[in-house]
């Protein structure tokens, strides 16, 4: 997940606040059992500290390789995704159709920060 914020940090050369979760504060909301805040951290704890994305056999023989499903695909790196994305918001913020402000400098914000509270 560094990675991937670190990659889109400097597509949008900004930085973007980090804030670290404990395996233990995951737990403690889990056990809440706060709707919805107890169900995105037991899926989170799942995801990031029981690494059930990553930590799986793969079975060769049952395997195909993703170019075989979508033949009509060229492989694109993230890094290539991120770009377009970039080019993409950058013309709908300039053609104002996202309600973002101009920032203090004059230049229009790439994000807009907006708080959400989440409620059980």
């Amino acid at each position: 997940m560094n990675e991937l914020a670190s990659l889109w940090e400097k597509k949008i050369a900004r930085k973007i606040p980090r804030v670290i979760v404990s395996e233990d504060d995951l737990l403690a909301i889990s056990a809440e059992n706060c709707i919805p805040e107890s169900i995105v951290a037991s899926i989170t704890h799942d995801i990031f500290i029981n690494g059930c994305q990553v930590n799986f056999k793969i079975d060769g023989i049952h395997d195909v390789e993703i170019s075989t499903l979508y033949p009509g695909e060229s492989l694109r790196s993230l890094e290539d995704c991120y770009e377009k994305f970039v080019v993409m918001a950058a013309d709908k913020i300039h053609k104002g159709e996202t309600g973002v402000t101009a920032t203090a400098g004059g230049a229009k914000a790439l994000v807009e920060p907006v708080p959400i509270t989440a409620s059980c």
